[in-house]
């Protein structure tokens, strides 16, 4: 058991803390090698959150052979780091990038079935918020390797490369269960579920995809203009990035508080707290505390804010829960993509601090669904993490 929830967490980490948010950690450096304004910074940045939504489609479909998917995220998230690492002009970095982050569309799904068949039942719940921190822990992962590898960003994503390899391979083989009967994969329905029955999730669609849209900011452009704002540069930025990743570990758990209040309650908790963070950012991205504080905000709340999205889908639609939860995990992703290319265009228009202030304006009315429709007054339902 113990080998398949670090091997997992690892998997997870390379797939979504490397492979997929590593991006907008090295963005300046690629800024710099490969001389790209803001939209096509945005741009390629968007192409990733896209690849994740495709794949994530495509899991749904074979959720039957976990195996399957855990090669198909560790095969993606390799093949796309080593394309970064070796990519020659804008067009491969941008291939590349789109390629990486589908891994973590497979990731996920897989995980959570191998985790199942893995692990006693009495353990799973645990078992996944230990995996499910994987991204944290991948940030901050990405952050030691820019320090380690300053000034050398190819060899930074070789080595993500090969981490993902090696992550793959070990899940697979602590996978001990492919000698016994498979169980069904909680991903994978029996029958396709129809539009109708997941017609009652529209609104958390709309919030879900507001919320993606506020997030790409910070995940896109934070670091840039960390790194602008300082005469340290990088480094500022990178020990900025890390801390993100910490408090995102933290914020696995700070989920749980649509356990002791209600849905609407904590949404609003997590997006409120999620958009001030964004708008302070881009405020102060030069003033330290200011800063740090914020991204440990954001980090904490993003994770929380995803906890809740899947409690959300449990809620609304009980007989189709891992559907549910895989549309809403879809249309985060596509506002990430809508936020990244938007902001990215309209860095070259208006100053930074302006756009960041819109993406968190923009996190705000991602509470409109919430007060208009109360969701969360039912009480709460146990909920498993996801890898967001």
């Amino acid at each position: 058991m113990r080998a398949a929830v670090t091997s997992g967490m690892a998997l997870i980490g390379a797939t979504y803390g490397l492979a997929r948010f590593g991006y907008g950690l090295f963005l300046p450096q690629f800024t710099q090698t490969f001389e790209m304004g803001s939209f096509a910074a945005g741009v390629i940045s968007s192409s990733s959150f896209i690849s994740y939504c495709l794949s994530a489609v495509i899991a749904s479909r074979i959720g039957d052979h976990p195996r399957r998917m855990v090669m198909c995220a560790g095969g993606a998230a390799t093949v796309g780091s080593l394309g970064v690492a070796a990519a020659p002009d804008l067009f491969v970095l941008a291939i590349s990038v789109f390629i990486a982050g589908a891994g973590a569309g497979f990731a996920s799904p897989g995980l959570v079935a191998l985790i199942q068949r893995n692990v006693a039942p009495a353990r799973q719940e645990n078992a996944q918020a230990i995996v499910n921190s994987g991204t944290g822990a991948g940030i901050v992962a990405a952050g030691a390797l820019m320090f380690l590898t300053v000034g050398h960003w190819r060899l930074a994503w070789l080595t993500i490369a090969v981490v993902a390899l090696l992550a793959t391979a070990a899940t697979l083989r602590a996978d001990e269960s492919t000698a016994r009967p498979q169980v069904s994969d909680p991903l994978s329905p029996r029958m396709p579920a129809r539009a109708s029955e997941l017609g009652a999730l529209t609104w958390p669609i709309f919030a879900a995809t507001l919320a993606g849209i506020c997030s790409a900011a910070v995940w896109t452009f934070g670091p840039s203009i960390m790194a602008n704002a300082q005469s340290s540069g990088d480094n500022y930025a990178t020990l900025a990035w890390m801390v993100l990743g910490a408090f995102g570990i933290l914020g696995a758990t700070a989920g749980k508080i649509v356990q002791t209040w209600s849905l609407q309650t904590a949404w609003s908790i997590t997006c409120v707290a999620m958009s001030a963070a964004t708008i302070l950012l881009g405020l102060g991205p030069g003033a330290p505390v200011l800063a740090y504080t914020a991204v440990a905000v954001f980090g904490a709340t993003y994770t929380a804010m995803s906890g809740v999205l899947i409690v959300w889908a449990v809620r609304v639609t009980p007989g189709r829960a891992a559907e549910g939860t895989i549309v809403l995990f879809i249309a985060l992703a596509v506002g990430q993509a809508l936020g990244s290319a938007t902001f990215g265009l309209l860095q070259g228009f208006v100053p930074q601090g302006v756009v960041f202030t819109l993406a968190g304006a923009v996190g705000l009315l991602s509470l409109t669904p919430v007060m208009t429709h109360q969701h969360g007054a039912t009480p709460a339902l146990p909920q498993r993490e996801g890898h967001s």
